[in-house]
């Protein structure tokens, strides 16, 4: 399981020698996650280059404001070791497309929750403003560059299309409104815990955002890709519950979904290329498919929609990619 000597006598230290480890599902970062069984007791232990801060202080700020999150119950600086309460095994992208459905209004109730938080200053001090949305554009783009080399891609971006996502940063950047958001909030990061309820996790990179953010990570989440009809029946009931749900709600919907889809995009980009981690293949065809959907009902620039149909169909055809089916 590629641990360390030094991390196996904590294991140890704290459990004694009677334990079962088991290595629980990477994800796109370098944090790693195993789950330790002593008897009847259960916890998490998350290994990192260095202990995230951030993530202790949110995870007592949502416990106090009645968010289930996994509870910390013990850290080593020096090793990067944090240790969680067990939260259940299952996700949200665990379930089918029905129970899904019939999660979804507690899902919506969570993000609107956490909307209404006035978050630590720490959250507040960051936000979503043209540097960090123009940081992931570019990261995409480069990242693009690498996928592209690796596979003989002859799609490329035009200069058109580059800049009209600059353009979407910068109104992004000018929104009136602005709230905490979990800025990751996809199916993979709500567990289904053991008393039949959500358990939000991967938290630490909260920040300051539009509305729109949250949910458009949920009803875009490459991981879980949804049927379009089902995503204008819940974008429709969150605008009449939501804060700043005024008559260009919709507009700053779909460029916020543009913007994160295209920052996705990236991510599964740098997974594949970079950390030759395959299973996130089916992830950029997801991605592209919803993107695609996010341009046309936003009715964007055409240069984009052709950039993302046309890789979207090349890769289709690439022997790595045909055999993947995407809903």
């Amino acid at each position: 399981m590629n641990l360390s000597k030094e991390i196996i006598e904590q294991v140890e230290m704290i459990f004694g020698k009677k334990y079962e480890l088991e290595a629980l599902q990477e994800e796109a970062s370098t944090r790693r996650y195993f789950l330790i069984r002593s008897g009847s007791k259960k916890e998490v232990l998350c290994t990192d280059q260095k202990i995230n801060f951030d993530f202790v202080q949110l995870s007592e700020f949502l416990d106090q404001h009645q968010v289930k999150v996994p509870k910390v119950l013990r850290t080593n600086e020096s090793l990067g070791l944090t240790f969680l309460s067990w939260e259940g095994r299952k996700d949200l992208g665990s379930l089918s497309l029905t129970e899904y459905q019939r999660k979804i209004p507690k899902v919506i109730d969570l993000i609107l929750r956490l909307q209404k938080l006035d978050p630590p200053s720490f959250v507040k001090e960051r936000r979503f403003d043209t540097e960090k949305l123009m940081f992931e554009i570019n990261l995409t783009l480069d990242k693009f560059q690498s996928f592209s080399k690796i596979y003989s891609i002859e799609t490329e971006i035009t200069s058109e299309a580059s800049a009209f996502m600059e353009e979407t940063a910068g109104y992004l950047d000018k929104h009136p409104m602005n709230v905490f958001t979990h800025r990751d909030f996809h199916c993979r990061n709500l567990l289904l815990n053991e008393e039949d309820g959500l358990t939000l996790i991967d938290f630490q990179d909260a920040r300051m955002g539009l509305p729109q953010y949250d949910l458009a990570s949920l009803l875009y989440d490459a991981y879980y890709p949804l049927p379009r009809e089902y995503r204008l029946e819940v974008l429709k009931s969150f605008q009449s519950k939501s804060i700043g749900g005024d008559q260009k709600f919709k507009e700053a919907f779909y460029l916020q979904a543009l913007q994160r889809s295209f920052k996705a995009l990236g991510t599964y980009f740098r997974m594949v290329a970079d950390e030759k981690k395959m299973k996130f293949l089916p992830s950029i065809l997801s991605c592209l498919q919803q993107l695609e959907e996010i341009i046309q009902l936003g009715m964007f620039a055409d240069s984009l929609f052709i950039f993302v149909r046309s890789l979207r169909n090349e890769l289709s055809k690439h022997p790595e990619f045909k055999s993947i089916q995407v809903s």
